[in-house]
């Protein structure tokens, strides 16, 4: 006869509230002011870069866009804009008329082409930026970047280095466990969609909880101290049309139908008692996503407690914002449910997921992206996005498949970058050693097929 184990307990913190958590709604402002905002909070770590890469001299070069002389050497720190021909154009959007038929999807899901052009934005102006030293960069709009060159007669910027702000600092690691205890990671579970095989979910739910294997996994689940669900916990009713481009199900006032309401309820429900049964085992850390029923715009708010009677009574479930960031055992976790990596690659000819991820560390920002193509509040007292501590692990939710990666800081810093895959196309939750900051993956993948 098996005994019970008791589960691992580590201390915790909910770092989200400050960042995250919105102080009444600022809909009304302009978007320019988040980008100023943006340059102005990041502008001293990319010069702290510019002294680290090219020397404390070198700032003596930094002038404003609209200063720029021709064929001067001349340093300039601004927000890259890049003008994608792909892109969609809201303009267009609004004067269409609504019968007219949207062309059919192609399938290329990319904003970016070969005739890209990028620029370089401050409060004075922009320059057009050129030259072979772009060819290899991976940059999107919205990052704060330093480059150096000379400006052409004809006005654009001949770039021979550039610069970006570089990895944060971050704060030592401190983990409480002196034994392996680990952080379960899982996101895209659409807990209630009738479409999808109930049967993974079951038996993750049961991992979880200590109802399945051995004494080996037994001991393993113990140590799982928290679970954090990135985002779509469960499914938006409304199908969306391939041939239109538009939500078949939304009526004109955007309101969802009667017929969606009822089965978003339902789906909710369902959600509600799957939460109940696994925060009555472990704590359980639950992320909007973007078929939740949350906000649209980043930061997304927690669910409301009314939509889960149930669960919400229980102190171990932690309604959460989307990004998220909180410190378990000692070890700081910083993540979204997705949406900002999903809209970064399309900016980039890559497929190269996690370099993306990656490279939203030395971006120091979590959606850069936010707001040119990527919907956020137009935040203009600071730009909650920005990294002002490097986490020690760094996660997006909903991805095709698990990656990860340990990336070294220049000054120290170690970050483990985890690509969590959506649970209803892999089947996988990840697991992440606070002691070790090695990561591995669950898989409950042919758990269906195997039961047909």
């Amino acid at each position: 006869m098996r005994v019970p184990a008791d589960r691992a307990t580590v201390p915790f913190v909910d770092k989200s509230r400050e960042p995250f958590r919105l102080k009444g709604l600022p809909a009304t402002k302009q978007f320019a002011d988040m980008y100023f905002t943006r340059l102005g909070e990041l502008r001293p770590s990319v010069e702290r870069a510019v002294q680290r890469t090219w020397g404390a001299e070198s700032l003596k070069q930094c002038v404003k866009t609209l200063d720029a002389e021709p064929d001067v050497p001349v340093l300039v720190i601004g927000t890259v804009y890049k003008e994608m021909k792909r892109k969609p154009n809201i303009l267009e959007e609004v004067t269409r008329d609504v019968l007219d038929v949207r062309p059919a999807d192609d399938g290329h899901h990319k904003y970016c082409g070969d005739d890209d052009v990028l620029f370089l934005e401050d409060e004075s102006g922009r320059l057009v930026l050129i030259g072979e030293a772009l060819a290899t960069v991976r940059v999107v709009t919205g990052v704060v970047i330093a480059v150096r060159g000379k400006v052409k007669p004809s006005g654009e910027l001949q770039v021979s280095d550039l610069c970006f702000a570089g990895i944060a600092p971050q704060p030592p690691l401190s983990a409480a466990a002196t034994s392996d205890c680990y952080v379960a990671l899982v996101s895209g579970l659409h807990v209630g969609d009738p479409s999808k095989d109930m049967l993974p979910l079951q038996m993750l739910l049961e991992h979880l909880t200590g109802q399945l294997g051995c004494a080996e996994d037994h001991q393993q689940q113990a140590n799982i101290v928290r679970l954090i669900i990135a985002g779509n916990a469960t499914s938006n009713p409304v199908d969306s049309s391939a041939e239109t481009g538009s939500l078949v199900a939304l009526d004109v006032m955007k309101k969802l139908a009667t017929a969606e309401q009822q089965k978003l309820s339902r789906n909710v429900y369902s959600l509600d008692r799957y939460l109940t049964s696994l925060t009555s085992s472990m704590p359980v850390d639950l992320m909007p996503g973007e078929t939740d029923p949350s906000n649209f715009l980043l930061p997304q708010q927690p669910f409301h407690h009314c939509m889960l009677p149930q669960s919400s009574e229980l102190e171990t479930l932690n309604l959460c914002t989307n990004p998220y960031a909180c410190n378990v055992g000692g070890v700081d976790f910083l993540g979204s449910s997705g949406q900002p990596l999903d809209d970064m690659m399309r900016y980039l000819p890559s497929e190269d997921r996690l370099q993306a991820l990656v490279d939203s560390l030395h971006f120091q920002h979590i959606a850069p992206t936010a707001p040119d193509t990527l919907g956020c509040y137009p935040f203009t007292s600071s730009d909650p996005f920005i990294m002002k501590e490097c986490p020690h692990v760094y996660f997006a939710g909903n991805q095709p498949r698990f990656e990860s990666q340990l990336v070294n800081g220049p000054e120290g810093q170690r970050v483990l970058a985890v690509l969590v895959p959506a649970f209803e196309q892999e089947r996988t939750c990840v697991l992440v050693n606070l002691r070790t900051l090695e990561c591995e993956a669950l898989s409950f993948a042919g758990l269906d097929e195997q039961g047909e």
